[in-house]
C-alpha cells in the first residue's frame, strides 16, 4: 500500500467557535486516538485528507502523521470524517494510531475481473451482493481491494465466500456461505394484453341490468293495460 505523509499541528484551543475560526484559515480540526493513549487534538489541511480519501485504498490507506516542528512520525489511518452535505468539503477528520504488529479488522472493497459469459451470451445481470468484505490482517498486509474473476459465471451462478481464497495474510471474518456476487436472469416487464374482440365490450353485469330494466318496463306496461 502507498504511504502518505500528513503534517498536523497540535490544537490547544477547542470548541465549536474555535473550529469555525480554524476552518476560516483553511484548516480543519481533527483528533488522533487509539493504542491506549490519550486523545490528541490536531489541525490538518483538508486537501491532504481529501487526497487520501480519493486514493484507491481510501480510508484503508496507511499514512504517517508528522507533528509540525518535530521529526517524529506516527503511523495512522483515517477512521472517520465529516463532510459538508452540499459542497462535500471535509470538515473534520479522526485518525487512529496504528501498531504495525497488531492486527486490524477492517472492510476491504470487492472488485470484479472480466465479463461474465452469462452477461455476454445470455443477457444476464451481474449483481454485487457484498461490495466490501470484513477482513483481519496486519496493517502492512491490507489489500487495496479483493478481486473476483467472474468471466466463467452463467445465469444462476453465485460466488460465496467459501469459493474464494484469501490472498496474502488476510482472514475473512464473515460466514462461509455469504454470497458475494450472483448472476441473475434479465428482468422482463409484463405487458397487459387485451384479448382480440373484447375491447370496448360492456361487462356482463351491465348488460344484465339493462335486460332486467327492459323486462320491468314490459311488466309495468302489462299491469297498466290490465
Amino acid at each position: 500500500m502507498s504511504n502518505f505523509v500528513i503534517e498536523v499541528e497540535e490544537r490547544t484551543s477547542l470548541g465549536k467557535n474555535e473550529s469555525r475560526r480554524l476552518r476560516r484559515t483553511g484548516m480543519i480540526p481533527g483528533v488522533l486516538y487509539g493504542a491506549g493513549k490519550r486523545n490528541f487534538p490536531v489541525s490538518v489541511d483538508p486537501r491532504q485528507v481529501e487526497k487520501i480519501l480519493n486514493a484507491e485504498a481510501g480510508e484503508n490507506t496507511l499514512l504517517d502523521l508528522k507533528l509540525k516542528g518535530q521529526d517524529t512520525q506516527r503511523k495512522a489511518m483515517i477512521r472517520d470524517y465529516q463532510s459538508d452535505p452540499v459542497s462535500g468539503d471535509v470538515l473534520h477528520a479522526d485518525f487512529i494510531r496504528i501498531e504495525m504488529d497488531t492486527k486490524l479488522q477492517i472492510q476491504v472493497p470487492v472488485r470484479t475481473l472480466g465479463t461474465a459469459s452469462g452477461v455476454k451470451e445470455q443477457g444476464g445481470v451481474l449483481e454485487m451482493v457484498q461490495r466490501s468484505l470484513d477482513v483481519e490482517c496486519l496493517p502492512g498486509d491490507i489489500p487495496e481491494h479483493i478481486d473476483i474473476d467472474v468471466s466463467a459465471m452463467n445465469i444462476g451462478d453465485q460466488v460465496r465466500l467459501s469459493d474464494m481464497t484469501a490472498v496474502g495474510n488476510i482472514k475473512f471474518l464473515q460466514a462461509d456461505d455469504t454470497v458475494v456476487v450472483t448472476l441473475v436472469a434479465p428482468r422482463i416487464e409484463e405487458e397487459e394484453v387485451v384479448a382480440e374482440g373484447e375491447e370496448g365490450a360492456e361487462p356482463e353485469v351491465i348488460s344484465k341490468g339493462k335486460d332486467e330494466a327492459a323486462e320491468g318496463g314490459e311488466q309495468d306496461k302489462t299491469k297498466g293495460d290490465s
